[in-house]
């Protein structure tokens, strides 16, 4: 049998174990033989848990967002990311291909992080018109966080934009892999280790002042910034929107005490991230970002290519 031969055309429903165990299991890190209905996991501490879904981007990428969004989370609330629930989801009639291509991404990156996969869903519906896949990650909590404080300085981690860059350059038929650099989770794990880290927050939707916003509305405290030193992608200048509102997954906004600031440069330095101290935490309420009040923030155009790209 050739390599195109030995794979099927899906049809509705639950695939079949012959499927599962020929382009999904051998790709994905398991973490025992699959039983019916659910997985059993052995935890000793606290247990942090983020489910995120994946969609609307290029099938070699679907597996490698789905991770990281959920995995990200977790490491967010200072845990490392141990255990993965997914599920796989096509329209009727996907090819199998287009299956072994999602779970192999996905693998990749469990296995990168020792993550495996306990259980899991993976079949096809009417009604679904691109590939997605979700994800539920699950971690023990390595240490106890502080809660933030005013005189907490505010950290912008990572490259700004490149998301917005990379999804206009699909839009226009530039088939980019910058996709495989859009993660916070290094810099996340590496900070959890820094005393003094307070708050880790994952930029994606609505950027740079959107994250700000929710920790500044999350926490019932002000933000003053200045947003001068941020370091801009390649390319996000020349995309006419505000680079500050512009998908940004991979970079993160970053609270620390101020004796921890030192600490976290050497550490964005030691992993190559750039990290700009933009300002504090204040008592109060509100964002200020340039001099600027920032209250409702409507979405920009470039969220819309979201949804746009149905396969491969």
């Amino acid at each position: 049998m050739s390599g195109s031969e030995k794979y099927q055309t899906l049809g509705l429903g639950k695939v079949s174990r012959e499927v599962l165990e020929r382009s999904v299991f051998p790709y994905l890190p398991m973490a025992d033989t699959l039983q019916l209905d659910g997985g059993v996991v052995r935890f000793q501490g606290e247990i942090v848990v983020a489910h995120s879904p994946s969609i609307g981007v290029p099938l070699e990428s679907l597996g490698f967002f789905a991770f990281h969004y959920a995995a990200s989370n977790v490491a967010a609330r200072f845990a490392r990311p141990k255990h993965l629930v997914t599920g796989l989801y096509l329209p009727v009639g996907s090819e199998e291909r287009d299956l072994e291509i999602i779970a192999g991404g996905l693998g990749d990156e469990a296995r990168r992080y020792g993550v495996t996969v306990v259980a899991g869903h993976t079949a096809t519906y009417v009604g679904i018109e691109a590939p997605f896949v979700t994800a539920t990650c699950l971690g023990e909590r390595v240490g106890t966080p502080v809660a933030p404080a005013p005189g907490d300085a505010v950290h912008v981690i990572g490259e700004v934009g490149g998301e917005a860059a990379w999804l206009k350059g699909l839009s226009m038929g530039v088939a980019g892999d910058e996709w495989k650099g859009f993660t916070p989770l290094p810099i996340m794990l590496r900070l959890q280790g820094i005393d003094g880290v307070t708050l880790m927050h994952d930029i994606s939707e609505g950027g740079v002042k959107r994250a700000l916003l929710e920790v500044s509305e999350a926490l019932g405290v002000r933000l003053d910034v200045a947003t001068d030193d941020v370091r801009l992608a390649e390319g996000v200048l020349s995309l006419d929107d505000d680079p500050l509102r512009l998908p940004t997954y991979g970079a993160i906004v970053a609270l620390a005490r101020s004796g921890a600031g030192e600490a976290v440069e050497e550490a964005c330095g030691e992993l190559d991230v750039p990290c700009s101290m933009v300002g504090g935490v204040e008592a109060g309420e509100g964002l200020v970002v340039d001099g600027e009040t920032v209250g409702r923030l409507d979405r920009v155009d470039l969220d819309r290519l979201y949804g746009s790209f149905r396969g491969s």
